[in-house]
């Protein structure tokens, strides 16, 4: 079979490996569509080796497939059955598992990466295994291809839902990438009375405004501060949501969060900030941590199905597993102005 192998940054291969035996509770997977995620894309970025993507290594965590066989104690679902899947690698049995918090497990492990000394093979190959408890059966109402939208979907709802107000809040998303686009959307579905986002590329400001945003700013050349200001009176919005990783983007939120505000930090951000204490204390500022989710999957395939969030207008190409070799070379070159890829088979 085909696999798309990550071999360290910037070096992509596409390459024949066996196709895998499923171990005796997993499943074996036929991939019909794989998204590129932010993430993988980080790591062909990268100028060295990280622990997080330990080559060799097939990348790919947002996918949906056909079940073409099963191992020896896996029984649940019939092959041919269409299937998404929670890429969390969850122990079970520690603290965090047995409160239901699986995305905070201290075991955890994560497909498509070697999070936790797992080196763990993901789905941009051919067919991959997978254990049987994190096959998540897809509704027969929604495609292959808006099933794979199920995993950064669930970021994304949990992190729009994060300290949320309720319905006519004011919210403010920094960057206008796949997961702050998918904030969007889920906050204009939650009855959000008016979005700001910002970015430093008009193109993706563009889709930002198509996808439901009040008021767009380009941070290169206009006031975000300002355009907040002006929306709420000099208030400031009741949340900001940082879905881009720039070392500013903390500092530079309780400058546009009211007074009793929250702050949701959901971009995976590698860096240190300084923070005055005062701003959290004496003006009722939260910051939040959103990381990943648990099973929310289940309720955004349900959303999806029913037509109340749309992701097929995100899907700005396609490309099949056997014509990949070159796409994260194309997908990080500055002029790249694809939203959401997804890789075929």
């Amino acid at each position: 079979m085909k696999a798309l192998v990550y071999h360290g940054p910037g070096k992509m291969l596409l390459e024949d490996w066996p196709v895998p035996e499923p171990k005796d509770n997993e499943v074996l997977v036929k991939l019909k569509a794989v998204a590129v995620c932010g993430s993988d894309l980080g790591a062909y970025r990268l100028h060295e080796v990280s622990d997080r993507w330990n080559p060799p290594i097939v990348l790919g965590h947002e996918f949906t497939g056909e079940i073409a066989s099963c191992g020896k104690n896996a029984a649940k679902y019939k092959i041919g059955t269409r299937v998404a899947a929670n890429p969390i690698m969850y122990c079970g049995d520690c603290f965090y598992c047995r409160r239901g918090d699986i995305n905070l497990c201290t075991n955890r492990g994560s497909f498509g990466t070697s999070i936790g000394g797992r080196r763990t093979n993901g789905a941009m190959q051919e067919y991959f295994a997978i254990r049987e408890e994190a096959v998540i059966p897809l509704d027969d109402r929604i495609s292959f291809e808006e099933g794979a939208f199920l995993e950064p979907l669930a970021v994304c709802y949990v992190s729009s839902a994060a300290g949320s107000f309720g319905k006519g809040e004011r919210v403010v998303v920094t960057g206008a990438g796949p997961i702050g686009l998918m904030n969007v959307k889920f906050l204009k579905a939650m009855g959000a009375s008016c979005i700001v986002v910002s970015d430093i590329v008009d193109t993706r400001l563009e889709y930002a405004k198509r996808y439901g945003a009040d008021i767009v700013v380009n941070v290169a050349s206009e006031s975000l501060q300002k355009a907040v200001n002006d929306m709420t009176g000099g208030i400031g919005a009741d949340r900001v949501i940082i879905t881009a990783g720039n070392q500013s983007a903390i500092p530079e939120s309780f400058a546009l969060v009211r007074n009793g505000g929250n702050i949701v930090l959901v971009a995976l951000a590698h860096y240190r900030v300084e923070i005055d204490p005062m701003q959290l204390v004496a003006r009722g500022v939260s910051i939040i941590g959103s990381y990943m989710y648990r099973w929310e999957q289940l309720e955004v395939m349900k959303m999806l199905a029913e037509g109340k969030i749309q992701v097929n207008d995100m899907i700005t190409s396609t490309c099949a597993l056997s014509e990949s070799e070159g796409l994260f070379a194309r997908l990080c070159s500055p002029d790249c102005k694809d939203v959401k890829v997804l890789i075929t088979a």
